[in-house]
């Protein structure tokens, strides 16, 4: 089935499948940003074909979607060519093995979806306790695994570079300082319960809250005995008044 598609994907990227399709292009926005994709005929809000997305003239994505859905293997780059991600899906969903690299190319994850097992990763927190959730009760406890982001800690520390700003604030309110966001990550890698454990002021308080809790839903839960455990995890946001950063994802 993979090969199938990437032979059609370079063969015809206007009929494919028995199916007629129409190239767009859309350029928007700074940096420039720019796709190619095929929308079939019949119906324009239904991708079909081959995808291509570039920044500033680069390629960023490249990957194919089968009747709107995104299919066979996508790759990301970020804009010194290296790869960032590399893996396949099916029918809209990750499958079999995908790999994912940091901004110097050094692979952090390597995930076998099919069989939802992770081969590899790269954490800081081998040795740090977590507070692990079992119905009322609550134990500190070093984990097996500790939760993973999917993509590891670059992909996790891009999505908050890209949404958190300083706040607007009053002149004489409080912007200096760390943040510290908890939430709860379930035994399914699902998050609930956000919450400023630590703050600073208001303002910073809202907006660290409010990044986090944009944060795609794309963990793998901890492990603890063989078993996927619940357990709180912490996230320190600092802020000052020209720069706001994250720590690593120290718990």
């Amino acid at each position: 089935m993979r090969i199938f598609l990437l032979i059609l994907s370079v063969i015809s990227p206007i009929f494919l499948s028995g199916k007629e399709t129409k190239k767009i292009t859309n350029d928007r926005g700074y940096p420039a940003f720019r796709e190619v994709y095929y929308v079939l005929k019949a119906d324009t809000n239904i991708r079909h074909g081959s995808y291509r997305a570039e920044i500033l003239g680069k390629v960023a994505v490249k990957g194919f979607y089968q009747m709107g859905y995104k299919d066979s293997l996508w790759t990301q780059y970020n804009l010194q060519g290296k790869i960032r991600s590399r893996g396949w899906y099916e029918h809209g969903k990750r499958d079999s093995i995908w790999e994912f690299f940091n901004h110097s190319g050094e692979i952090e994850q390597r995930i076998n979806f099919t069989r939802n097992e992770v081969l590899l990763y790269q954490t800081a927190f081998l040795d740090v306790p977590f507070r692990v959730m079992n119905g009322k009760d609550t134990i500190l406890t070093v984990l097996e695994r500790p939760p993973l982001f999917i993509g590891g800690t670059s992909r996790f520390n891009d999505y908050v570079a890209d949404e958190i700003m300083i706040p607007l604030h009053k002149a004489d309110e409080k912007i200096t300082g760390t943040v510290y966001v908890a939430f709860t990550i379930d035994k399914e890698g699902k998050t609930s319960n956000h919450r400023v454990l630590k703050g600073i002021g208001k303002v910073c308080n809202a907006e660290a809250l409010r990044v986090m809790m944009t944060i795609p839903d794309d963990w793998i839960p901890g492990r603890l005995n063989g078993e996927n455990v619940a357990v709180d995890y912490v996230v320190p946001f600092k802020f000052d008044k020209s720069i706001t950063t994250i720590d690593s994802l120290f718990q």
